[in-house]
């Protein structure tokens, strides 16, 4: 079974069943309060309705519509699920309407005394179908031939399918049939039209409440492809689409917590156990290549990214798949930062939104190796600088008038208080290994002042800090001499993950 589970009414029985006792199992808590909120449309509004759940694409509308369809049937609705794009091969809107509503019908009323009415719905869908063969599903089938005359009757056909579907559904516990019509904004411009026509002029019923979840950009283009109108620019109060619609409901953005929990159902220990078992990823919270801290800054960056539902699923699946073929304890949230935002357009002013303290922050224009970020600060030695700054005044007579023990000192002063220009990690402790040598050759001379050797702690103690600083930090974000070709070769990854194949370690 794969990942997608958008349509859980494609799912085998087995994962279904779950679905049936728990439709949002795998939801949010947002989902679950909008599914309440729409149900309560559907309780307290007046029929007909057509109600519009408008979204962008990639956004959950089949994955939020599935799951409230088997909602709705836990607490006793009739509700018909169909997706239009899956029938946009038919011409007419109204054959596969008609199937699915009246299949829905006979196996709802079995019982012997409805199936006179039933036979007769049939009759009155023969005669608004023509030049089409159809196959209920139960034992019925139309002919072009049975319908030539169809339209010669006096009875209006439109009129009398509307009075015996009410029939129907006044019959229903609820008195209320809901429709939900998927994926119209996947179909025909053409089709996509037409079935909104065939719910305003079929369907417009009594007890009957419809539910069309789309993008509604994608339905203005098919009205400006068709029309010529454009909807979005239109001044007046009404637009188009109040011709088809009641009312409107948005389905919500996740919040970022909702990406969190999207991000976890795919980027779990499971998925990435072979990333786990290379120690390319760590299971410890603490570490620069936290598998909690890769779900929690690729939600994060995913969120301001503004990437759908469908493209979180779809980056996460291929981030699990690279971090498990990876070739080095892993930078996660580097990783997820190029990652979220690998579709965002760059130009030469593009800065990846990471804090610039960050080891692999780079202003535009410049190299991370002159840029002003946190590692470069941190090199800078300011505990140090700031303990050179605390030593104590030695004056000449503190020697006892010993030019040769001034001088040392003095010398050591002028040699260690300017700060390298170099700005690697290992140049620095080379730098600081060279300070403690000299320092340990001043302490083991008996007859150096002890104000001097007071300084001596005072810088040992300097030292100490900021090695501990340097220590947390490159603990912190995995920083070290090689940064700047580590930052490029994550990116190259992320724009060609096939590259990953042929990077060795740094």
């Amino acid at each position: 079974m794969g990942l997608d589970k958008a349509n859980i009414f494609k799912l085998d029985n087995k994962e279904l069943e779950n679905y049936k006792t728990d439709p949002f199992l795998d939801c949010f808590e947002s989902t679950k309060d909008f599914a309440k909120a729409l149900k309560n449309d559907i309780d307290t509004k007046e029929t007909p309705h057509s109600l519009l759940l408008s979204a962008d694409y990639g956004m959950g509308k089949t994955f939020f519509s599935t799951r409230f369809v088997q909602y709705l049937r836990n607490n006793r609705y009739d509700v018909i699920y169909f997706s239009a794009w899956e029938n946009d091969y038919l011409q007419e809107p109204f054959i596969a309407f008609s199937k699915a509503i009246v299949s829905y019908i006979h196996n709802k009323f079995k019982a012997e005394r409805y199936q006179a009415n039933i036979s007769k719905l049939f009759d009155i869908t023969q005669n608004i179908v023509s030049s089409v063969t159809l196959s209920f599903g139960c034992g019925i089938s139309l002919s072009a031939e049975q319908l030539i005359d169809t339209f010669k009757t006096e009875i209006d056909p439109i009129i009398e399918f509307r009075k015996q579907l009410t029939s129907f559904i006044n019959k229903i516990p609820k008195k209320k049939l809901i429709l939900i019509i998927d994926e119209l904004d996947r179909c025909r411009p053409d089709y996509a039209m037409k079935t909104l026509e065939c719910i305003k002029h079929f369907f417009d019923i009594e007890g009957l409440f419809i539910i069309v979840p789309t993008n509604k950009a994608a339905l203005n283009d098919c009205i400006k492809s068709l029309y010529g109108i454009d909807n979005q620019k239109r001044h007046c109060k009404e637009n188009y689409f109040q011709k088809f619609f009641n009312d409107e409901r948005i389905l919500k953005r996740p919040i970022d917590r909702d990406y969190l929990y999207i991000v976890g159902q795919y980027l779990t220990s499971t998925r990435l156990e072979e990333a786990l078992s290379k120690k390319l990823l760590s299971e410890d919270k603490n570490c620069y290549n936290s598998i909690i801290l890769l779900r929690n800054w690729f939600a994060t960056f995913s969120y301001n990214a503004g990437l759908s539902v469908r493209e979180l699923k779809d980056f996460s699946i291929e981030l699990a798949r690279i971090c498990n073929n990876f070739y080095e304890p892993i930078r996660v949230e580097w990783l997820a930062c190029v990652f979220a935002n690998r579709n965002i357009p760059k130009d030469t002013h593009y800065i990846y939104p990471i804090p610039n303290e960050h080891c692999f922050y780079c202003e535009a224009y410049k190299d991370i190796e002159h840029s002003s970020n946190g590692k470069q600060s941190i090199l800078n030695l300011s505990e140090y600088s700031s303990s050179v700054r605390r030593l104590k005044p030695v004056e000449f007579f503190h020697f006892h008038n010993n030019p040769q023990l001034s001088n040392q000192y003095h010398s050591f002063l002028n040699k260690y208080k300017t700060i390298p220009n170099s700005k690697k990690y290992s140049d620095i402790e080379a730098w600081f290994e060279a300070i403690l040598a000299d320092i340990k050759i001043i302490e083991d001379s008996e007859i150096m002042p002890g104000l001097v050797k007071e300084n001596m702690k005072i810088l040992k103690d300097g030292i100490a800090r900021q090695k501990t600083i340097i220590e947390q930090y490159q603990s912190r974000y995995g920083s070290d001499d090689d940064d700047a070709v580590r930052r490029q070769t994550y990116i190259n990854i992320v724009q060609n993950p096939e590259t990953l194949y042929f990077t060795t370690c740094l």
